[in-house]
């Protein structure tokens, strides 16, 4: 379930990131080999971490109880800035599948971090 435009998408926040010495990670619960095909296939060059026991899934709160259907649970798109204390310093959660972060929001929230 691994939305592959959302990621290839994140360049311009990647950069961002990056000059502020920060990074993208994304975190999914599908299996690493699917991540590690989804990283080839987009060409991504950012980490993309199996959480298929949903450790961090729910720790940050993002568990989409039977999202895929047939008691299987997936994470809610998401994206969180994390500071480097670990205290959350923005995040945005989708509360349906359209309701996505756009970047000028991600972009503005990495342009407020201190």
């Amino acid at each position: 379930m691994t939305c592959i435009h959302e990621l290839r998408g994140l360049g311009d926040v990647q950069r961002a990131l990056a000059a502020r010495n920060g990074r993208v990670l994304a975190v999914s619960a599908d299996p690493l080999a699917h991540l590690e095909r989804v990283a080839r296939d987009a060409q991504l060059d950012f980490p993309l971490l199996s959480d298929v026991e949903r450790s961090a899934i729910r720790a940050f709160g993002l568990l989409h109880a039977d999202g895929a259907g047939r008691g299987r649970d997936i994470a809610l798109p998401a994206r969180v800035l994390v500071r480097r204390d670990g205290t959350i310093a923005w995040s945005h959660v989708a509360q349906r599948i359209e309701d996505r972060a756009d970047d000028a929001a991600t972009l503005a929230a990495i342009e407020g971090l201190s």
